[in-house]
């Protein structure tokens, strides 16, 4: 088995409100709960919802089937924010099932989160990377590392 080495850049953080901003590139996303300070215009993210993936990451959030669910995650003052990651499609579901593993997202399928079906993969991330490690490793068996 041989280490499959990823490194993706996020960007953003687009509230929902204005979510129709978000590029409609292939990639990754997530999905956070969090507060928007009009006053400086930053964003304090409270937790990590949800991490998804899609051919068109726009369209993807703005129709997604777990919205509810997304939603019923938010605390008092809270709204959604999201975060995307650019990627190619031969590697995007990998991209997103690492970060998954990793990161263990409120309100994605407990499968999706204990399973990693692909070969031991390396990740780092950088850009908009709060409540995100930056370099991890996970592998069929579980994580094999963090650094």
């Amino acid at each position: 088995m041989s280490r499959q080495y990823l490194s993706l850049e996020l960007i953003g953080y687009w509230r929902d409100a204005n979510r129709t901003e978000i590029p409609n590139d292939g990639g990754v996303f997530c999905v956070y709960g969090g507060e928007y300070d009009a006053a400086t215009g930053d964003y304090s993210l409270h937790r990590l919802i949800y991490i998804g993936e899609s051919r068109n990451v726009n369209y993807a959030i703005a129709h997604h089937e777990t919205r509810e669910r997304w939603l019923a995650k938010l605390g008092d003052n809270e709204e959604l924010c999201y975060s995307i990651g650019v990627v190619y499609y031969t590697m995007r579901e990998r991209c997103a099932a690492a970060l998954i593993h990793e990161h263990r997202p409120l309100a994605n399928e407990r499968e999706a989160i204990e399973t990693f079906t692909f070969d031991e993969t390396e990740m780092v991330l950088s850009g908009k990377t709060r409540l995100l490690n930056n370099h991890f490793i996970v592998s069929p068996e579980g994580k094999s590392g963090v650094t």
